[in-house]
């Protein structure tokens, strides 16, 4: 006999349906990154699958969220949509690495901002990093940069700031357009 049901192992779902998963994180600079001057990584300490029973889902956000504060400050609850244990680490992960490069963005083109500075800044797609140069055009911009394929190029003005949004939608844009990933302006993937 078949089934269009995807079996279960120990309670675990081998199917890829969309649920929501509970992540702590602890979004504090490890020490080995503060000592070798890398951007911050989220770490992922414990994920699990919400409960769909809602009394069940209380006490299971209780337990971590106690788990959480005993913890310390930087560690944190989150809830994610995702379609694994894994996957819902990964989101908590890139949706940190996108917000500190969004944050890196916004500073970096703040400083040259503040001096009433105008001309064209790379940034790095990764991470929202520059050189920390302004050039007089897109063409010196893209030759000064070692890996200019990574990164976005756009003259600064301060006649137009950026707020932390527009950083990060643009990082999220230059992110997809790099990976090939655009259909009608639009990303195919998540």
């Amino acid at each position: 006999m078949t089934t269009s049901q995807t079996p279960t192992a120990s309670g675990v779902q081998l199917d890829k349906a969309l649920a929501d998963y509970l992540v702590i994180a602890d979004d504090g600079p490890a020490v080995d990154d503060v000592r070798a001057r890398r951007t911050p990584e989220r770490r992922v300490r414990y994920v699990e699958r919400r409960a769909t029973d809602q009394i069940e889902r209380q006490l299971q956000w209780d337990e971590l969220e106690g788990a959480c504060l005993d913890a310390g400050a930087t560690v944190r609850l989150l809830v994610l949509t995702a379609v694994s244990h894994g996957h819902a680490a990964h989101v908590a992960r890139r949706e940190f690495a996108a917000f500190n490069a969004a944050l890196r963005m916004g500073d970096e083109i703040d400083r040259h901002l503040q001096r009433g500075a105008r001309g064209w800044l790379a940034i790095r797609i990764p991470d929202g990093s520059s050189d920390g140069e302004l050039y007089g055009d897109y063409e010196d911009a893209f030759a000064a940069q070692e890996q200019p394929e990574a990164c976005t190029y756009f003259p600064i003005s301060p006649l137009c700031p950026w707020t932390p949004r527009m950083c990060a939608e643009h990082l999220e844009f230059m992110t997809h357009l790099r990976h090939g990933c655009m259909v009608y302006g639009r990303p195919t993937c998540h």
